[in-house]
Formats: structure tokens, sequence, C-alpha cells
């Protein structure tokens, strides 16, 4: 299970309290103009937040599978006071509060949320969240996203929900023959592309800069920024970008031939026709049938020639990606998500045992344990590795590296390191266990006085943070963030230059 399903889990626990019916007496009614309509909100201590806001039509019946299409608006104003549904997924959706409308999940998804000052006269910076999960399963719902913290900071918070799974991450021949010009793939990123548009058109009616904007993102919102960087929809769109624990492995994304021979696949199991299925019978069943087919298919970003022209990793290897400021770091125990360890192979096919004993020499003592060195591995191969990959990306614009490797104190009995997800709340503020020492508060401090900083002035230079170098490949270093803050090298350096050998193409 992932960390921020834990987290999530226990923060909508705490808040569903009944304190919340007094606050919302306290609440006040607001109004914002939009191009699409009037919406109504709720002020709270100032800050305006507005939910459930369409950024797209509603991708059900003919509009199922195919690229994000306008709203279209509406009279008088539109309820924004709640969370729309969550976008459909397989499982339960997670760390939302009970009987939140968040809390269901629907085809109906395409909307955001977005929390501001209540004086919407300025022109404040813009940061846009794309949650994790996989790319199967999160919501822009959950209590741990809360945007009130960057609003009290002056940023602009806008969370988006975007399609999951097969509903989002899909191809399939008799989709791509009825495309014609328009994409047939990708369509979750495609979601987050119109999000993004509509970020540009509006959000200075909320007191955002739409010339000031950073995109943000952990596990796979964090792999998705990487795509975003790479596809020509997204140029232009943002001016700054923070990719958490979303390095994504070394491997490629299928290419579109690969997924559709997956999208006929998943017909025959839908008990159709495989790649003969038409449209219209892809379109007629039920989404609670395609998401019972499990994870297991591809579900992820394809390399169709439209959206997504090369391999992320490519792109930033060449040059092309889009040429902005970035952070992008890891934890120090991503290994976290592996509840069961695989089979080396499994992980890694491509490493050959010879390589694999001279990783795990690499690793010394640390490796003893197989199951130690699976998880090593893993954290490695799949984040740390990649991460430091787009570091070293060719461009103009800086980047900094870091490395998460702090621990709350009250949860030190049972965690030597910092598990996947394990930064969000300091990030967010938002927490469900007590800070009990001052360094649990300080570093709260830090990585959200730095996030801030970076949306604000394009460097992640803030109170309580010695001096953040750029990113160089020849001296490999980076933030270290744990007990102490410091500048070093790369802690991992020598094993992440083996397998940079072993798996990069």
């Amino acid at each position: 299970m992932r960390i921020e399903q834990v987290w999530c889990g226990v923060v909508a626990l705490v808040l569903a309290l009944p304190a919340a019916s007094a606050r919302a007496l306290r609440d006040t009614a607001v109004t914002v103009q939009i191009a699409s309509g009037v919406l109504a909100g709720v002020e709270h201590d100032g800050i305006d937040a507005f939910k459930d806001i369409p950024y797209a039509a509603p991708p059900i019946g003919a509009l199922r599978w195919r690229a994000p299409q306008p709203v279209a608006p509406w009279a008088g104003q539109r309820a924004a006071t709640d969370f729309g549904p969550s976008c459909m997924q397989k499982t339960p959706v997670r760390g939302v509060v009970a009987g939140n409308p968040g809390a269901k999940a629907s085809e109906d998804c395409l909307t955001l949320n977005v929390w501001t000052l209540a004086a919407h006269n300025a022109r404040r910076p813009v940061m846009v969240w794309l949650h994790g999960g996989g790319n199967v399963e999160g919501s822009a719902a959950r209590t741990l996203y809360d945007g009130a913290a960057f609003a009290r900071d002056s940023v602009v918070f806008v969370s988006v929900d975007y399609r999951l799974g097969l509903l989002g991450f899909f191809a399939h021949p008799s989709l791509t023959a009825a495309a014609g010009t328009e994409p047939a793939a990708n369509f979750g990123l495609q979601d987050q592309v119109a999000a993004l548009e509509w970020v540009k058109r509006n959000v200075a009616q909320f007191g955002g800069d739409p010339a000031n904007v950073t995109v943000f993102g952990e596990s796979a919102g964090g792999e998705d920024i990487r795509n975003l960087m790479n596809m020509p929809a997204a140029r232009g769109l943002f001016e700054r970008a923070i990719i958490e624990s979303g390095g994504g492995g070394w491997q490629n994304p299928p290419t579109m031939r690969e997924a559709e021979n997956a999208g006929a696949a998943v017909a025959t199991a839908l008990r159709l026709p495989g790649s003969n299925t038409t449209v219209a019978q892809l379109r007629g069943v039920p989404a609670e049938s395609i998401l019972a087919l499990g994870d297991s298919l591809l579900t992820g970003p394809i390399v169709d020639g439209k959206v997504l022209l090369k391999p992320p990793l490519a792109g930033f290897a060449d040059g092309s990606a889009m040429d902005v400021p970035l952070i992008v770091g890891t934890n120090s125990e991503e290994g976290s998500l592996l509840t069961e360890a695989p089979a080396f192979g499994a992980l890694f096919p491509r490493i050959n045992p010879a390589n694999l004993a001279r990783l795990r020499a690499s690793y010394g003592a640390a490796a003893t344990a197989d199951s130690d060195f699976t998880k090593l591995l893993f954290r490695d191969g799949y984040f740390a590795g990649p991460s430091r990959a787009i570091a070293r990306r060719k461009a103009s614009a800086p980047t900094w590296l870091y490395r998460f490797d702090y621990v709350l104190s009250v949860l030190r009995r049972t965690r030597a390191g910092a598990t996947h997800g394990s930064e969000l709340p300091y990030v967010f503020t938002n927490w469900p266990l007590p800070l009990v020492i001052p360094g649990d508060r300080h570093i709260q401090n830090v990585m959200h006085g730095c996030w801030v900083a970076f949306a604000r002035t394009g460097e992640p230079q803030c109170a309580g943070m010695p001096a953040w170098p750029r990113y160089d490949a020849i001296t490999d270093r980076l933030m270290l963030i744990g007990d102490t803050l410091a500048a070093a090298p790369n802690p991992a350096g020598p094993v992440l230059d083996i397998l940079a050998q072993l798996l990069h193409h």
C-alpha cells in the first residue's frame, strides 16, 4: 500500500469531526466570474475556496476515450462549495472524508479546485497539483491535499482530477481509426493539459498570475509532469515544475502499436471481438466492468506520436524537453512501495546475474538480506536513478536535486527512513499526527517554504535551508533533507552510475 494512502486515511478520520459543522456556520458565500459562468464558493478565515469547477465536458457516452472537449457555459450561479466526484478507479477512493462527494467515483470527473486569498485583485504565483496513485487511483479531494496553507502564503493553489486506469490510458485500433487527426491515447495526460489551459484562461479571476504557473506532483503525478515536459501541447502552459518521487523507472512507455495490441486484449477480456471491436461496443461497456479487469494491463502513458512523441528520458537527454526551472527528488525509502519483494529478474530483466552481484557489492552490508537488496535496487532503479538522469538534462534552465530522509519523531521506532509519499504532509502542512520535536516543525517550514519560494521566484531558497546549489552533473551535489540539512554529494552516486550504464537506453 502506498504511504500516501495511510496518511490520507488517518487525516480523513481526524478531520471528520462535529467541529466541521460549526466551522461551516462561519463560512461566507463568495462568487467569481470565469469564462464559462459564475461560481459560488465559500470564504473562510480570509481564504476563498472554489471546488468542483469543470475544466472540460464530462467524458461520458460518445466522449469516453476522446480528447477533452470544451465546457458548456451555464446560466446563473454554479455551486462550487464542495468537491465533485473522483475519477473512476477500481479501489474505493481513499483519504476523503466519508460522505463528501469526492469519496464517490464517476466518469463525470473532469473538475479542479482553487484556493486563494479573498482579495482577487492581485497577480499571485499559481501552483497546480497533480495527485499520485499510479495513474490508476487517487483524488484531488483527499484531505491531505487541502490548499489553504498555500493560499495563506499568497499562492493560488489548484488541484486537478484526471482520468485514470483504462479510462485514462488506453488505446484500441478502432478508437485510432475513428479519431482521425485527433489524439487517440493518453487521455489522462490530455486532461492535465486541458486543466492547465483552463488555468491560463481563468486564474487571473482568482488573483493568480497566468504568466507564473508552477506544476507539481508526487509519484504518478510527478511522472506525469516529466511527460508534460515532453509534450508539444503543454508548451507554454507552465513556467516551473516540481517532480516528487516521480522518476518512473528506466523503462520506455509502450508504443502505440503495443498499446493497441493491449487494448485488443482488453476487448477480448470483456468478451468483445478483440481488435475487431467497434467504438460503439467499447463505449457501451459499463465503466465498472472495464475497471474490474485490474491494473496489470497497460494503463500508463503511451508514446503515441501525437500527445507524447518520444520516451521522456530521451527528451531530457537530447534537450527537446521543456526548458523550465525544475526541482526533482526522491525519498530515502522508496522501496516501501514493495509490500511483497518480487524476484530481481522481474524488477530489471535486462540486468544479468553478474551485474546483479556487482550492484549488491556496491551496497555493502545494507544489502545483506535479499529483501533489503530488492528494496534498495527498486529505490535507485525506479526513482533515484531516473530522477538524477532528469536533473542531468540538456537545458539552460536550472535544476535542483534533493533527497528527503526525514522521519517524523513519533514514527521513529518503526521507520528508519522516509517512505514513499512521506514528504507530502510537510509540503502541504496538513497533519494527522503531532509534531512533537522542533525538528518536525522545522522540516515542515523548510519543505513548504522552499516550494512556495520556488513558485514565487524560481529559486528554492527559504528560511532555515542552507544555500541549495543548482545541480551540476560533475559535482553531483543535492540537498539532503533529514535531521540535518546539507548540500552534499549524492550518497547513492556510485550505484546510480552503474545502474545508468546497465539500464539507460
